[in-house]
This record gives C-alpha cells, structure tokens and sequence, in this order.
C-alpha cells in the first residue's frame, strides 16, 4: 500500500495512541545491541525427511532475515514455508514484546491484514457453490440496506471481489458503510483497491450463510483447514495471544529509517477487509491449500472451478510496481513462465506478505509486529521461494539482497544545493558534498538530508520535521522548494509568483484529528493557491465544494465543515470525522 506519506493517502489505511515510554525506553536501551535471531523453528514429521534437505537453503535465509530485520528494524518476525505435501518450515525470530523482552514463539498471533481478503473470497465462492449466491448480480439486492448511489449499472460481487467496483477505497469504520456510498467510476474499468468493498462483503456473507461473520468463517475455512489456533476477528478474547505491535512514535510526521517506535493502541477489528490473525503454523496449512488449489488432506475447501475464478486476473493491477492482475483477493503474476499468487497485509501495527509459486508447488508467508509506514516483509517471502527453489532444482542458492543504500545518500546532491528564497524574504540554503545533501539550519546545523520519495527528502530536525521537504523541476532544473505552506524559489524559477484560489480556501488549512488509530492526524496547507495534505498530495475541487484525492475516478471525497471564526472546525473524509486540533 506506496503514496506521498499523508495520513489519508490512499493505500494508507490497513495501516497506522499511546505512545508508551516504557516500550520507547526498551527499543531505545537495545539501540544496536539488539541483534534478531531465529528463535525457533519446527518441522512436522510428514515432511521432516524432505525439509532435512533444504537445511542450507533455510541457513541463507535465516542469515538473510536477520540482516534484512536489522536494515528494516522490525522487532519481531513470523515465516511459515510449505510444499503441496505439507509444511516445509515454521520459523520465528525477534521479539513479541520489546518492553518484558518476550521472544517470538510460533503459537504467537499476529495480524495479517488485507491477506484476510483471499479468505473472504474463497467463503463467497462456497456460498456460490451452494446456489446462494450469483456473482453477477447487484450486490444490493442481497442487501438491500445499502445504500450505493451510482451513475452506473449497479455493482455486483465480482466487481468488489476484483477491486472494480469504483467503491471508496478508504472508510475502515461501520459508521461509512451506513451512509450513501458514491462510485467513482464504471464497474469493471478501473481497478480502485477498496477496503470499503471488502467490508461490505463481510456482510454478504452473513447474509448468505445466515451465521456472523466469525462464525461462518471458522466453519466455513478455519475448520477444514485445521487453522485451529488462528482467529477470525481481533477481539480482547485474542489480545493475551497476539504479539505486541508497535507503530511510530510520532504519528503525525514522516517517519524515517530506524525511526522510534511505541506500542499502538489495542482495537478490535471485525471488519472483513483484515480482520483475521493468525500463527505461521495455520498460515501453512493456508498456503499449502492454495497449492492445492483448494484441496486438503481432509477434503476440498472448494471446487477446483472456484479456485480457477478465484485466480483469474480480472483487471490489470501492479503488484508493488510489478506486473500483475487482480482476480478475487489474490494479485496473480506470470514469473519466468510461474503462477504466482501475491498479497500484502498492513495494520495499525503489523505488516505481512503471502506469496505461493502456484506452478512450483511452493509458498510462504512472513509477518512482523510493526507498521513500518508502507513497509511489507515481501523481499522476505520472494527470497524465501528462491531459496527453497535453487535447492530443490540442485541450483546455487541466491546470493542475499544487498543492502539498500544509506538514505542520506544522494547521488544527484548537487542538483538541490544552492539558496532558495520563499516569497516573505526567509532563505533555505542547502549544500551539496558527495553523495551527502546538507540543510543549513536557522541554528548554523548542516543536517543531512534523508531521501523519501522522487525529490522528497526527510530533514531530522525540529523546525522541519512536521513535513517532507519537497522540490520541483524546470526544464529539467531544480526550480522550486516546499516544506508543508512554505514555498521557496531559486534562480531558475521563470513560473508565476501570484495565485487565485476561493478565498473561503482559507479557513480550510490548519491540523485535524480523528481518535481511530486507523486515520489519526492530518494537515492541510494551502500553498501556490492549492489545498493539499500534509504538504505533498493535493486536494482537488470536486462538486459541491468538495475535493477528491486522486483523479476523476476517484470516489473518495473530502469536505471542511462548521466554520468558525474563519476556520473549519471538522474535516470529513468518505464520512469519517477529523476534527480540527490546535496544535502546529
């Protein structure tokens, strides 16, 4: 899920308290002492003679996660890998609790988000199965209560299932399921990852099944499979087994590489765009059914023509920027001649990744007990398959990923240094040595600047880290300079330097807060005559004063309310709340 790091990004969502000092102490006391390592693993006996042989390719990929534990700083790691046959490995590494210094152990919780839609899907093919269900039909007529106001033909399950619905993608919280419900564009012809999709069919298929949703879950998948351990709905029942997750400290900033982390706020989550936590343990036996395409020991979970629907591209979609398309709940790519089916998983507080090598009969999936700000253990799970792979085939194991670099290093420096002078007189003075790219502070500090995007950078220091600091081009030159309303320009700059905008604009730009961990802070500047969020994603006007996020497709919308004394006072998002704070 990657954009500008607004908190209303789209994608930002299955993903961001009390900030606790104690567990900001504990993760500090560790700093570079802590050193992640393979706490456990296991084997069953059915497969322990097959796994014997892969020990090499598991020892490269344990000295693989460590490192990439320590490069990413994830505090604590889940990894299950199995075959068709069964499961190859369960592994853990790290910590469940920074705080107490609890170990991960293998019958851990953890939360794997938005891999909860594949199951949901496979729940609604069953339901197809049994005659309950067309999936080309209007959703609505299953449930009538909701409420989707449309231009176009009405919305069916296919439609949400594949993400071509034009539905909101954002609104985690019932309160935006009972409201009007806008479509943005045509079902079928654009893919819009939607959240509010998802929780929609979690109503379905109560409807259907005629059980709550946990309910029908647990019979209908967490049974057949065995995925005893595993949960479908994070409620307190579950909390005493899950990891601790932990998130940034500061969640109204960017959040830079090894930035501080606290434990995030406990909430229960019932909707079934990610409500399912599971251990790696169950995650095998999930993985290996999808091997299977949807066969078990104890018999199939669902027809081999479901399976077939499930995982048949419907619209082209990247997967984290490569190829893909999207079927139901499930990215499915063509790798060197290999179906691969792909999902990632964000939480408030943990982040994970299921890859299955559907042609090579291999999978695995990996969480962590953090939210890393756009951060998904997919390099852990895509090394895990090739090393499995290069041993099984008698090929020479894969050399483990080098480092990214460090994110001071700018190649390019040169091209941002210089002076650059913001309509009021104040000056931004940055200088280029080597690959490193300074700040000149009001203070006289040189602080490095840290790279967080094309042309954005991340500036550690008090007077700039509330925003990225951004640059914009000319003729291929570095002309412009921003950080959250402060615009700056250089000697390149031949652009306008007066902007119109509605002036009732005005009231609209200051810092609003919503009390979900799901959205938690926003500000909106106003510079060069445009609204945008937390100084990088604009806001465009839509109808009826409203603006959108994204293009014309978008059905998102945002609106400022209750001006008082010239400031809006509650910002509405998709019919979630933020109401204004006064703080900077």
């Amino acid at each position: 899920m990657t954009k500008p790091p607004a908190q209303l990004s789209r994608r930002a969502f299955i993903g961001t308290g009390a900030k606790s000092t104690l567990a900001l102490a504990a993760y500090t006391a560790l700093g570079s002492k802590f050193e992640p390592a393979l706490l456990a693993a296991s084997v069953p006996q059915a497969t322990r003679a097959q796994a014997a042989s892969l020990q090499p390719a598991f020892a490269r990929l344990d000295e693989m996660i460590v490192a990439h534990m320590r490069e990413t700083g994830a505090p604590g790691l889940t990894l299950a890998i199995a075959n068709r046959e069964g499961t190859l490995r369960v592994a853990t590494y790290g910590l469940a609790d920074i705080k107490s210094g609890t170990k991960v152990a293998p019958e851990r919780l953890f939360q794997i988000g938005s891999i909860s839609k594949s199951f949901v899907a496979i729940a609604l093919l069953q339901l197809r199965e049994e005659g309950k269900l067309d999936l080309h039909k209007p959703v609505g007529q299953y449930l009538p209560w909701l409420k989707i106001v449309s231009k176009f033909e009405p919305v069916t399950t296919h439609d949400i299932l594949s993400h071509t619905a034009g539905l909101p993608e954002a609104p985690l919280l019932l309160d935006a399921l009972l409201a009007e419900i806008p479509t943005g564009s045509k079902p079928g012809s654009h893919f819009l990852y939607s959240n509010t999709g998802y929780n929609i069919l979690g109503f379905l298929v109560e409807a259907l099944d005629g059980r709550p949703f946990a309910d029908a879950m647990r019979a209908r998948l967490f049974q057949p499979l065995g995925m005893t351990a595993s949960a479908p709905v994070i409620s307190n029942d579950t909390r005493a087994r899950m990891a601790v997750g932990y998130r940034p400290f500061y969640e109204d900033r960017p959040f830079p590489l090894h930035g501080r982390l606290a434990e995030a706020p406990w909430i229960e989550m019932d909707m079934a765009a990610g409500s399912i936590t599971s251990t790696p343990g169950d995650m095998a036996l999930y993985v290996r059914m999808l091997l299977n395409k949807g066969a078990t020991p104890r018999g199939r979970v669902y027809s081999e023509e479901s399976f077939r629907l499930m995982t048949t591209p419907v619209i082209n979609s990247p997967f984290r920027g490569e190829p893909a398309g999207y079927g139901y709940g499930l990215w499915i790519s063509d790798i060197n001649g290999h179906t691969r089916l792909r999902h990632t998983g964000g939480m408030v507080a943990f982040s994970s990744s299921i890859d299955c090598d559907v042609t090579e009969g291999l999978g695995a999936f990996a969480s962590v007990n953090a939210n890393l700000r756009g951060y998904r253990p997919v390099a852990v799970t895509r090394y895990a398959l090739d090393c499995v792979t290069a041993r099984t085939h008698g090929a020479t194991l894969p050399a483990i990923p080098t480092p990214a670099p460090p994110p001071d290093e700018v190649k390019n420096a040169a091209d941002y240094a210089g002076t650059f002078t913001s309509p009021d007189g104040s000056k931004l003075t940055l200088v280029a040595e080597g690959s490193r790219l300074l700040l000149v502070a009001r203070d006289g500090q040189r602080v490095a600047l840290e790279r967080a995007g094309r042309d954005l950078f991340l500036v550690k220091h008090p007077d700039y880290d509330l925003y990225l600091l951004g640059f914009a081009r000319q003729n291929n030159r570095v002309a412009e300079a921003f950080h959250g309303a402060v615009w700056y320009t250089n000697e390149a700059y031949t652009g306008a330097r007066a902007f119109n905008y509605p002036k009732e604009w005005d009231a609209y730009a200051g810092h609003y807060f919503n009390d979900s961990p799901w959205y938690g802070t926003a500000r909106v500047v106003l510079r060069k005559g445009q609204l945008l969020f937390d100084g990088v994603q604009p806001l465009a006007p839509a109808e009826g004063g409203s603006f959108r996020l994204g293009d014309e497709t978008d059905p998102d919308r945002v609106t400022f309310e209750s001006v008082v004394g010239g400031k809006a006072m509650r910002l509405n998002y998709s019919g979630i709340i933020f109401r204004r704070v006064f703080t900077p």
